[in-house]
């Protein structure tokens, strides 16, 4: 058996979502996965700074070709803010100092309605100590220096930015907002609207897109798993991390046309609930088995000529623009 088969049959494809602990990068997440699945094919769809915890989408093998459609999803958090103090890194792991001087909000309604002053289409400009690149260089790296650049504001949509309790100077909150939002910067602002400062001491990633905290699991029990079947029984495969995509199952006969990304009819497939998917939309292509193969465009008529076979087909055809290269005797999905 040639090298390449032997890889591809060795290697994980699919999502793992874990539940990253307090204290260690996303990149030292990506390194103990892995180790525990034995493979270099690690990826993920968005990073946690390392004071926070919660939900890491990891993409293993083959499914590092679909960060793009992960990567830009909403988000969901939980965390806790500190009211009357200020920090240059907008959190805890800054430098705190005593805020502007105002009165704290007297109560959760007075502090929920600056939070909600927060909320909708809202323009955000990242802290100076964060990851985003000016010039090729992180924001951190020019604050360290004490020389920041100016950095232009982007715009950020907060779908709900909700007050669950305030007590003394400490207030537990719930964000839901878009990729590329800075949670840090949403308490620094709204603790800038209260006149008293405030800063983001805990925070919690509980939900990125479809997935949520509740199905990740945590390393320690990751590095526990030993066996194959153990490990793929964590691994969220392809097909199901696209829960936007319809899957369409490829007919026997279909898949060498696939291989070469050529166009295929609707008559060599099989939808579910031989439902026709939307022209325009994306699809993911699956053998019967369930494997994704291919994320393919429907479109209304093939873009090149078709197979002699295909010539008196039936629309609406499937354009793969994404293939996914996973050997049949793969487990099953």
């Amino acid at each position: 058996m040639d090298k390449k088969k032997t890889r591809r049959m060795s290697e994980y494809h699919g999502i793992l979502l874990v539940d990253k602990p307090a204290g260690i990068t996303s990149h030292d997440v990506v390194d103990r996965v892995r180790r525990a699945f034995g493979t270099r094919r690690v990826g993920h769809a968005g990073t946690l700074d390392p004071a926070a915890t919660g939900l890491l989408v990891m993409l293993l093998g083959e499914a590092t070709k679909i960060s793009e459609y992960l990567i830009g999803c909403d988000k969901s958090y939980e965390g806790t803010m500190q009211l009357g103090v200020v920090s240059d890194t907008y959190d805890a792991e800054g430098e705190i100092k005593p805020g502007p001087g105002g009165p704290k909000p007297r109560t959760m309604e007075d502090l929920q309605e600056f939070a909600s002053d927060l909320t909708g289409e809202i323009d955000q400009v990242p802290p100076a100590y964060s990851a985003k690149k000016v010039a090729g260089r992180k924001l951190y790296e020019y604050a360290r220096q004490g020389n920041v650049p100016e950095v232009e504001s982007r715009e950020i949509s907060v779908a709900d930015f909700e007050i669950l309790t305030y007590e003394g100077d400490r207030a537990e909150f719930g964000v839901d907002c878009s990729s590329g939002t800075y949670v840090r910067s949403l308490v620094h602002s709204l603790g800038e609207a209260a006149g008293c400062g405030a800063i983001l001491v805990e925070l919690r990633r509980t939900d990125v897109g479809p997935f949520g905290i509740e199905d990740a699991i945590t390393l320690d029990d990751l590095e526990k798993k030993t066996t194959r079947e153990e490990l793929e029984a964590v691994v969220v495969p392809i097909r199901r991390a696209l829960p936007e995509m319809a899957t369409v199952f490829l007919l026997p006969g279909a898949e060498q046309w696939v291989k070469r990304g050529q166009c295929i009819p609707h008559n060599n497939v099989q939808t579910e609930d031989d439902v026709r998917p939307r022209r325009g939309s994306l699809v993911v292509l699956c053998r019967i088995n369930g494997q994704a193969i291919a994320i393919a465009r429907v479109d209304p008529a093939p873009i090149s000529p078709p197979p002699k076979a295909f010539m008196n087909s039936v629309p609406p055809w499937y354009q793969p623009i994404k293939q996914f290269d996973i050997d049949q005797t793969s487990a099953e999905e």
